[in-house]
Protein backbone atom coordinates (compact mmCIF):
# COMPACT_ATOMS: atom_id res chain seq x y z
CA UNK A 1 0.00 0.00 0.00
CA UNK A 2 1.17 3.70 -0.92
CA UNK A 3 0.98 6.55 0.73
CA UNK A 4 -1.71 8.85 -1.24
CA UNK A 5 0.45 12.52 -1.74
CA UNK A 6 -0.22 15.46 -3.24
CA UNK A 7 -3.40 15.07 -4.92
CA UNK A 8 -5.86 17.39 -6.00
CA UNK A 9 -9.47 17.24 -6.24
CA UNK A 10 -11.85 19.77 -8.13
CA UNK A 11 -15.85 19.69 -7.54
CA UNK A 12 -18.16 22.12 -9.88
CA UNK A 13 -21.69 22.20 -8.17
CA UNK A 14 -24.53 24.33 -7.27
CA UNK A 15 -26.58 22.91 -4.91
CA UNK A 16 -25.12 21.08 -1.64
CA UNK A 17 -27.02 18.05 -0.56
CA UNK A 18 -28.06 18.47 3.38
CA UNK A 19 -30.34 15.97 4.23
CA UNK A 20 -28.86 12.67 2.37
CA UNK A 21 -29.76 9.70 4.00
CA UNK A 22 -27.49 6.98 2.41
CA UNK A 23 -27.70 5.57 -1.21
CA UNK A 24 -26.98 7.62 -4.29
CA UNK A 25 -27.53 11.35 -3.79
CA UNK A 26 -28.84 13.85 -6.56
CA UNK A 27 -25.93 14.32 -9.12
CA UNK A 28 -23.89 16.75 -9.20
CA UNK A 29 -25.05 18.06 -5.12
CA UNK A 30 -21.94 18.35 -3.10
CA UNK A 31 -22.24 16.31 0.41
CA UNK A 32 -20.36 16.85 3.50
CA UNK A 33 -20.41 13.20 4.74
CA UNK A 34 -18.38 11.81 8.65
CA UNK A 35 -16.89 8.27 8.58
CA UNK A 36 -20.21 6.74 9.01
CA UNK A 37 -21.77 8.06 5.86
CA UNK A 38 -23.68 10.63 8.18
CA UNK A 39 -24.33 14.38 6.54
CA UNK A 40 -21.71 16.41 8.90
CA UNK A 41 -23.53 19.88 9.48
CA UNK A 42 -19.97 21.75 10.43
CA UNK A 43 -16.63 20.00 11.35
CA UNK A 44 -15.33 20.47 14.32
CA UNK A 45 -11.98 19.41 16.22
CA UNK A 46 -11.84 16.20 16.59
CA UNK A 47 -14.15 15.29 13.54
CA UNK A 48 -13.19 13.64 10.22
CA UNK A 49 -15.11 14.50 6.88
CA UNK A 50 -15.07 13.66 3.11
CA UNK A 51 -16.60 15.44 0.25
CA UNK A 52 -19.05 13.34 -2.10
CA UNK A 53 -20.11 14.03 -5.44
CA UNK A 54 -22.08 11.99 -7.82
CA UNK A 55 -22.65 11.98 -11.26
CA UNK A 56 -25.76 11.04 -13.51
CA UNK A 57 -24.59 7.65 -13.95
CA UNK A 58 -24.35 7.05 -10.04
CA UNK A 59 -20.82 7.04 -10.05
CA UNK A 60 -18.79 8.74 -6.94
CA UNK A 61 -16.10 11.10 -6.79
CA UNK A 62 -15.02 11.14 -3.22
CA UNK A 63 -11.85 12.59 -0.87
CA UNK A 64 -10.11 10.70 1.07
CA UNK A 65 -11.54 11.18 4.73
CA UNK A 66 -10.14 14.54 6.29
CA UNK A 67 -9.40 15.41 9.69
CA UNK A 68 -10.14 18.49 10.94
CA UNK A 69 -6.45 19.09 12.69
CA UNK A 70 -4.80 18.42 9.87
CA UNK A 71 -6.09 21.39 8.08
CA UNK A 72 -3.73 23.52 6.99
CA UNK A 73 -5.99 26.43 5.50
CA UNK A 74 -9.43 26.77 3.82
CA UNK A 75 -9.78 29.84 1.90
CA UNK A 76 -12.90 31.30 0.54
CA UNK A 77 -13.05 33.45 -2.74
CA UNK A 78 -16.28 35.39 -4.16
CA UNK A 79 -16.36 35.28 -7.65
CA UNK A 80 -15.09 38.30 -9.22
CA UNK A 81 -15.99 39.11 -13.10
CA UNK A 82 -12.83 39.26 -15.76
CA UNK A 83 -12.04 42.89 -16.88
CA UNK A 84 -10.61 43.10 -20.65
CA UNK A 85 -7.95 45.68 -21.10
CA UNK A 86 -8.58 48.77 -22.47
CA UNK A 87 -6.21 51.97 -23.83
CA UNK A 88 -7.22 55.09 -24.62
CA UNK A 89 -5.58 57.83 -26.52
CA UNK A 90 -6.61 61.38 -27.38
CA UNK A 91 -10.44 61.77 -27.26
CA UNK A 92 -11.57 59.56 -24.17
CA UNK A 93 -15.73 59.51 -24.45
CA UNK A 94 -15.21 62.76 -22.01
CA UNK A 95 -11.67 64.60 -22.67
CA UNK A 96 -9.13 64.62 -24.35
CA UNK A 97 -8.05 65.19 -28.00
CA UNK A 98 -5.18 64.51 -30.67
CA UNK A 99 -2.10 66.54 -31.34
CA UNK A 100 -3.17 67.06 -35.43
CA UNK A 101 0.35 68.09 -36.81
CA UNK A 102 0.54 68.84 -40.65
CA UNK A 103 2.91 66.52 -42.47
CA UNK A 104 3.87 64.63 -39.28
CA UNK A 105 4.68 60.75 -39.17
CA UNK A 106 1.88 59.37 -36.47
CA UNK A 107 3.45 56.07 -35.12
CA UNK A 108 1.65 53.39 -32.83
CA UNK A 109 3.47 50.05 -31.64
CA UNK A 110 1.36 47.50 -29.82
CA UNK A 111 3.11 44.91 -27.88
CA UNK A 112 0.78 41.82 -27.10
CA UNK A 113 2.58 40.58 -23.19
CA UNK A 114 0.51 38.07 -21.96
CA UNK A 115 1.74 34.68 -24.21
CA UNK A 116 5.44 35.13 -24.29
CA UNK A 117 6.00 31.24 -23.78
CA UNK A 118 5.18 30.25 -27.48
CA UNK A 119 8.16 32.77 -28.51
CA UNK A 120 11.01 31.94 -26.09
CA UNK A 121 9.88 35.11 -24.00
CA UNK A 122 9.33 37.49 -27.18
CA UNK A 123 6.29 39.11 -27.28
CA UNK A 124 4.54 40.02 -30.33
CA UNK A 125 4.95 43.57 -31.76
CA UNK A 126 2.56 44.78 -34.08
CA UNK A 127 3.33 48.49 -35.84
CA UNK A 128 1.16 51.21 -37.29
CA UNK A 129 1.95 54.38 -38.86
CA UNK A 130 0.40 57.36 -41.21
CA UNK A 131 1.62 60.35 -42.16
CA UNK A 132 -0.91 63.46 -41.86
CA UNK A 133 -1.47 65.61 -44.63
CA UNK A 134 -0.76 69.40 -45.43
CA UNK A 135 -3.84 70.46 -43.63
CA UNK A 136 -4.44 67.88 -40.79
CA UNK A 137 -7.37 67.31 -38.69
CA UNK A 138 -7.51 65.13 -35.66
CA UNK A 139 -10.52 63.14 -37.32
CA UNK A 140 -8.03 62.22 -39.95
CA UNK A 141 -5.27 61.10 -38.23
CA UNK A 142 -7.33 58.85 -36.07
CA UNK A 143 -9.57 57.80 -39.26
CA UNK A 144 -6.55 56.41 -40.96
CA UNK A 145 -4.88 55.03 -38.00
CA UNK A 146 -7.77 53.13 -37.48
CA UNK A 147 -8.30 51.84 -40.76
CA UNK A 148 -4.87 50.84 -41.13
CA UNK A 149 -5.36 48.74 -37.55
CA UNK A 150 -8.63 46.86 -38.78
CA UNK A 151 -7.72 46.67 -42.42
CA UNK A 152 -7.35 42.81 -42.30
CA UNK A 153 -11.04 42.27 -39.77
CA UNK A 154 -12.55 44.03 -37.35
CA UNK A 155 -9.88 43.42 -34.74
CA UNK A 156 -6.13 43.11 -35.09
CA UNK A 157 -4.29 39.78 -33.57
CA UNK A 158 -1.42 38.68 -31.57
CA UNK A 159 -0.23 35.38 -32.44
CA UNK A 160 -0.89 32.14 -30.20
CA UNK A 161 -0.79 29.39 -32.85
CA UNK A 162 -2.01 28.82 -36.11
CA UNK A 163 -4.76 31.00 -36.85
CA UNK A 164 -6.19 30.85 -33.47
CA UNK A 165 -4.85 34.51 -32.63
CA UNK A 166 -5.58 36.57 -29.20
CA UNK A 167 -7.30 39.66 -30.79
CA UNK A 168 -7.44 43.36 -29.53
CA UNK A 169 -10.14 45.43 -31.93
CA UNK A 170 -9.39 49.54 -32.50
CA UNK A 171 -11.83 51.98 -32.03
CA UNK A 172 -12.62 55.71 -33.30
CA UNK A 173 -13.77 58.24 -30.56
CA UNK A 174 -15.47 61.48 -31.19
CA UNK A 175 -16.35 64.72 -29.09
CA UNK A 176 -19.11 65.18 -32.16
CA UNK A 177 -22.51 65.24 -31.32
CA UNK A 178 -24.44 62.79 -32.78
CA UNK A 179 -27.97 63.63 -33.26
CA UNK A 180 -28.87 62.59 -36.66
CA UNK A 181 -31.69 59.80 -37.10
CA UNK A 182 -30.40 57.19 -39.39
CA UNK A 183 -33.26 56.77 -41.02
CA UNK A 184 -35.43 59.17 -42.93
CA UNK A 185 -38.50 57.66 -40.52
CA UNK A 186 -39.06 54.91 -38.17
CA UNK A 187 -36.71 51.80 -38.88
CA UNK A 188 -33.74 49.75 -37.40
CA UNK A 189 -29.76 49.52 -38.49
CA UNK A 190 -28.47 45.71 -38.64
CA UNK A 191 -24.75 45.78 -37.64
CA UNK A 192 -22.82 42.16 -38.23
CA UNK A 193 -19.83 41.57 -36.35
CA UNK A 194 -16.97 41.40 -38.62
CA UNK A 195 -18.77 42.54 -41.68
CA UNK A 196 -18.73 46.20 -43.46
CA UNK A 197 -22.45 46.70 -44.32
CA UNK A 198 -25.02 47.63 -42.45
CA UNK A 199 -28.78 47.22 -43.03
CA UNK A 200 -30.99 50.47 -42.84
CA UNK A 201 -34.59 49.04 -42.01
CA UNK A 202 -35.99 52.71 -43.89
CA UNK A 203 -34.36 54.62 -46.59
CA UNK A 204 -31.24 55.91 -45.37
CA UNK A 205 -30.71 59.41 -44.13
CA UNK A 206 -27.17 59.37 -44.40
CA UNK A 207 -24.30 60.11 -47.10
CA UNK A 208 -20.99 58.57 -48.40
CA UNK A 209 -18.60 60.56 -45.90
CA UNK A 210 -20.69 60.66 -42.99
CA UNK A 211 -20.34 58.53 -40.01
CA UNK A 212 -23.21 56.24 -37.79
CA UNK A 213 -22.72 54.97 -33.83
CA UNK A 214 -24.88 52.43 -32.33
CA UNK A 215 -25.21 55.19 -29.61
CA UNK A 216 -25.45 58.71 -29.26
CA UNK A 217 -23.12 58.87 -26.28
CA UNK A 218 -19.40 60.45 -27.12
CA UNK A 219 -17.88 56.96 -25.69
CA UNK A 220 -19.64 54.78 -28.31
CA UNK A 221 -17.47 53.73 -30.86
CA UNK A 222 -17.96 55.87 -34.81
CA UNK A 223 -18.02 54.13 -38.00
CA UNK A 224 -16.87 55.72 -41.30
CA UNK A 225 -19.75 55.37 -44.57
CA UNK A 226 -17.99 54.42 -47.81
CA UNK A 227 -21.03 53.54 -49.50
CA UNK A 228 -24.58 53.93 -49.72
CA UNK A 229 -26.33 51.30 -52.05
CA UNK A 230 -30.30 51.48 -51.66
CA UNK A 231 -30.87 50.48 -48.02
CA UNK A 232 -27.58 49.28 -47.05
CA UNK A 233 -24.52 51.18 -45.88
CA UNK A 234 -21.01 49.96 -46.14
CA UNK A 235 -18.49 51.22 -43.51
CA UNK A 236 -14.37 51.76 -43.90
CA UNK A 237 -13.71 49.17 -41.46
CA UNK A 238 -15.95 45.66 -40.46
CA UNK A 239 -17.89 46.26 -37.47
CA UNK A 240 -16.17 45.27 -34.21
CA UNK A 241 -18.75 45.58 -31.67
CA UNK A 242 -21.07 42.31 -30.81
CA UNK A 243 -23.67 42.17 -33.76
CA UNK A 244 -26.61 44.22 -32.90
CA UNK A 245 -30.16 45.81 -34.38
CA UNK A 246 -30.58 49.27 -33.33
CA UNK A 247 -33.75 51.58 -33.56
CA UNK A 248 -33.63 54.91 -35.15
CA UNK A 249 -33.20 57.46 -32.85
CA UNK A 250 -31.02 54.73 -30.89
CA UNK A 251 -28.79 54.75 -33.72
CA UNK A 252 -27.36 58.12 -34.82
CA UNK A 253 -25.47 59.55 -37.78
CA UNK A 254 -22.96 62.35 -37.51
CA UNK A 255 -22.31 64.40 -41.09
CA UNK A 256 -18.55 64.22 -42.14
CA UNK A 257 -17.79 68.44 -41.55
CA UNK A 258 -19.29 67.87 -37.66
CA UNK A 259 -17.02 64.80 -37.30
CA UNK A 260 -14.05 66.93 -38.74
CA UNK A 261 -14.76 69.66 -36.29
CA UNK A 262 -14.45 67.41 -33.27
CA UNK A 263 -11.83 66.37 -30.84
CA UNK A 264 -11.00 62.77 -32.05
CA UNK A 265 -9.25 59.77 -30.31
CA UNK A 266 -8.50 56.12 -30.63
CA UNK A 267 -9.18 53.10 -28.24
CA UNK A 268 -7.30 49.47 -28.44
CA UNK A 269 -9.96 47.07 -26.05
CA UNK A 270 -8.61 43.35 -25.50
CA UNK A 271 -10.78 40.94 -27.05
CA UNK A 272 -11.45 37.15 -25.22
CA UNK A 273 -9.11 34.66 -27.35
CA UNK A 274 -9.67 31.34 -28.32
CA UNK A 275 -10.37 28.87 -25.62
CA UNK A 276 -10.59 24.89 -25.70
CA UNK A 277 -10.34 22.92 -23.06
CA UNK A 278 -7.24 20.78 -22.99
CA UNK A 279 -5.78 22.53 -26.12
CA UNK A 280 -5.95 26.71 -26.32
CA UNK A 281 -5.47 27.99 -22.81
CA UNK A 282 -7.40 29.90 -20.66
CA UNK A 283 -5.70 33.93 -21.01
CA UNK A 284 -6.56 37.75 -21.02
CA UNK A 285 -4.96 39.32 -23.72
CA UNK A 286 -2.79 42.55 -22.25
CA UNK A 287 -0.63 44.30 -24.10
CA UNK A 288 1.54 47.86 -24.37
CA UNK A 289 1.19 50.89 -26.68
CA UNK A 290 3.91 52.98 -27.48
CA UNK A 291 2.79 56.03 -29.13
CA UNK A 292 5.63 58.06 -30.92
CA UNK A 293 5.33 61.71 -33.27
CA UNK A 294 2.24 62.36 -30.94
CA UNK A 295 3.08 65.57 -29.81
CA UNK A 296 0.80 66.70 -27.58
CA UNK A 297 -1.84 64.29 -27.65
CA UNK A 298 -3.34 63.44 -24.32
CA UNK A 299 -1.77 60.85 -22.85
CA UNK A 300 -2.80 56.90 -23.19
CA UNK A 301 -5.21 55.79 -20.17
CA UNK A 302 -5.10 51.81 -19.67
CA UNK A 303 -7.75 50.13 -17.59
CA UNK A 304 -5.44 46.86 -16.71
CA UNK A 305 -6.60 43.65 -17.27
CA UNK A 306 -7.52 41.20 -14.93
CA UNK A 307 -8.94 37.18 -14.92
CA UNK A 308 -11.19 37.49 -11.76
CA UNK A 309 -12.12 35.21 -9.58
CA UNK A 310 -14.38 31.56 -10.43
CA UNK A 311 -15.11 32.27 -14.51
CA UNK A 312 -16.11 29.27 -15.85
CA UNK A 313 -12.81 28.80 -18.17
CA UNK A 314 -11.04 28.96 -15.52
CA UNK A 315 -12.99 26.33 -13.67
CA UNK A 316 -13.44 23.91 -16.68
CA UNK A 317 -9.49 24.12 -16.91
CA UNK A 318 -8.95 23.64 -13.03
CA UNK A 319 -11.39 20.13 -13.38
CA UNK A 320 -9.77 19.17 -16.70
CA UNK A 321 -6.22 19.34 -14.65
CA UNK A 322 -7.62 17.63 -11.82
CA UNK A 323 -9.16 14.62 -13.92
CA UNK A 324 -6.12 13.93 -15.87
CA UNK A 325 -6.47 12.20 -19.23
CA UNK A 326 -8.00 9.01 -18.33
CA UNK A 327 -5.96 8.17 -15.82
CA UNK A 328 -2.48 9.20 -18.16
CA UNK A 329 -0.66 11.02 -15.60
CA UNK A 330 1.13 12.89 -18.84
CA UNK A 331 -1.57 12.43 -20.93
CA UNK A 332 -0.08 11.79 -24.02
CA UNK A 333 -1.56 9.46 -26.68
CA UNK A 334 -4.60 9.18 -25.29
CA UNK A 335 -8.48 10.53 -25.95
CA UNK A 336 -9.23 14.23 -25.08
CA UNK A 337 -11.46 14.55 -21.60
CA UNK A 338 -12.92 17.44 -22.34
CA UNK A 339 -16.25 15.69 -22.13
CA UNK A 340 -15.74 15.05 -18.55
CA UNK A 341 -15.87 18.82 -17.98
CA UNK A 342 -18.92 19.95 -15.43
CA UNK A 343 -20.98 23.00 -16.65
CA UNK A 344 -23.35 23.65 -13.67
CA UNK A 345 -24.20 27.05 -15.13
CA UNK A 346 -24.75 28.68 -18.61
CA UNK A 347 -22.08 26.75 -19.73
CA UNK A 348 -17.54 27.56 -20.85
CA UNK A 349 -18.31 31.19 -22.53
CA UNK A 350 -16.31 34.05 -23.90
CA UNK A 351 -18.21 36.66 -21.58
CA UNK A 352 -16.40 38.38 -18.95
CA UNK A 353 -19.36 37.33 -15.79
CA UNK A 354 -17.74 35.52 -13.18
CA UNK A 355 -20.12 32.08 -12.81
CA UNK A 356 -18.75 30.51 -9.19
CA UNK A 357 -17.21 31.34 -5.96
CA UNK A 358 -14.20 29.43 -4.91
CA UNK A 359 -12.84 27.88 -1.96
CA UNK A 360 -9.56 25.81 -1.67
CA UNK A 361 -8.41 23.55 0.96
CA UNK A 362 -5.16 22.72 1.83
CA UNK A 363 -4.55 19.90 4.17
CA UNK A 364 -2.47 17.26 5.57
CA UNK A 365 -2.63 13.22 5.07
CA UNK A 366 -1.64 11.21 7.77
CA UNK A 367 1.54 8.68 7.26
CA UNK A 368 -0.24 5.58 6.72
CA UNK A 369 2.31 3.47 8.76
CA UNK A 370 3.46 1.01 5.72
CA UNK A 371 7.06 0.39 5.06
CA UNK A 372 7.38 1.78 1.47
CA UNK A 373 9.48 4.38 -0.56
CA UNK A 374 8.22 7.45 0.37
CA UNK A 375 5.82 6.94 3.01
CA UNK A 376 5.06 9.81 5.75
CA UNK A 377 2.73 12.43 5.49
CA UNK A 378 0.90 13.31 2.27
CA UNK A 379 -1.00 16.34 0.96
CA UNK A 380 -4.34 17.13 -0.51
CA UNK A 381 -5.59 20.21 -2.23
CA UNK A 382 -9.22 20.35 -2.90
CA UNK A 383 -10.81 23.22 -5.31
CA UNK A 384 -14.81 23.48 -4.88
CA UNK A 385 -16.02 26.19 -7.36
CA UNK A 386 -20.12 26.76 -6.40
CA UNK A 387 -22.51 28.89 -8.22
CA UNK A 388 -24.88 28.64 -5.41
CA UNK A 389 -24.66 31.08 -2.03
CA UNK A 390 -21.48 30.76 -0.72
CA UNK A 391 -21.86 29.81 2.64
CA UNK A 392 -23.73 26.81 1.89
CA UNK A 393 -20.10 25.59 1.31
CA UNK A 394 -18.03 27.52 3.98
CA UNK A 395 -20.28 26.38 7.13
CA UNK A 396 -19.37 22.84 6.36
CA UNK A 397 -15.53 23.73 6.53
CA UNK A 398 -13.33 24.66 9.81
CA UNK A 399 -14.71 27.85 10.49
CA UNK A 400 -11.05 28.82 12.78
CA UNK A 401 -9.18 28.27 9.34
CA UNK A 402 -11.41 30.38 6.48
CA UNK A 403 -9.35 32.82 4.90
Amino acid sequence: MFKTDNNMFVFVASAVDTTHAGGIATPGELLFLDETGTNEAAVTAGEKFRIVQYDADGNQRATPLLKYDNYINVNNVAKSDRVLQVSTWGWNGTAGSIDNVNSNRYTVRVNFTHNVDMFSEQSDLHFFEYVSDASATELEIADNIQQKMAANGPVFSGKTSGKDRAYAKVSLLSAAVATGNVASSSGTAAFVNGSKSVTIGNTPAFAAGDYITAAADDATPRYKVVDVTGNVATLSTPYAEATETVNDGTCKYIAAATMAAAAAGLQITGVTPKFTVGLHKDMVVSFNVTLDGWGDTTAISTTAPSKGVGHSREVAELEWFAHGAVGAYYRQGVPNNSDLITAVTAGVDAAVTADYNMTFVDAVLDDPYHAVAGSGKGRVQIVIAYSGTASDVSTHLPTRLIG
